[in-house]
């Protein structure tokens, strides 16, 4: 009985050294509510995200909400190209930097948005970056800038960035 208890004793300790070992990397790096549905010109979003494993690949995606109910309906940013334009800068741990603007159409020619409204709010799932590369544990500095030259961009309900692992 006694070498019984040491073999599972033993077999515990090694489930506890693999579980420990194991590191899980979280999907979201930024979350933000807007409050009145506005955000603001010079309101820069910033967030960490710590790569526990590396290398890892994800794609990185944007998910927003917008409201179309006045006062704080969302319009157009650039009248001319009906554009949700945004500029988001990631710092890498070994001081990397990359900086790009995106351009998000979410209405269609006749202005009417290009998402189903559930619980009130328009939801898009926006790509940004497609398989990026993670080479170096640590922290990945994100920033998020509004665009739109006037103040304040309004509905705007929500706005996340999440990193999704690539599984190879």
């Amino acid at each position: 009985m006694g070498k019984r208890v040491y073999i599972l004793i033993g077999l515990i300790m090694i489930m506890l050294g693999f579980v420990s070992c194991s590191k899980v990397q979280n999907a979201d790096v930024l979350s933000r509510e807007f409050e009145g549905e506005m955000w603001h010109r010079f309101d820069i979003l910033t967030a960490s995200y710590n790569v526990v494993k590396a290398p890892m690949t994800a794609d990185v995606v944007l998910d927003v909400e917008v409201s179309d109910v006045y006062p704080n309906s969302y319009q157009y940013q650039d009248e001319e190209n009906n554009f949700l334009s945004i500029a988001m800068t990631i710092s890498g741990p070994d001081g990397s930097r990359r900086t790009r603007e995106y351009h998000y159409r979410l209405r269609d020619d006749e202005g009417n948005f290009k998402s189903e409204k559930v619980d009130g709010y328009y939801h898009y799932s926006l790509p940004m970056i497609n398989e990026m590369s993670f080479n170096e544990r640590g922290e990945y500095v994100f920033k998020i800038e509004n665009k739109y030259s006037k103040e304040p961009l309004c509905g705007i309900k929500s706005l996340k960035i999440n990193c999704l692992e690539i599984k190879k």
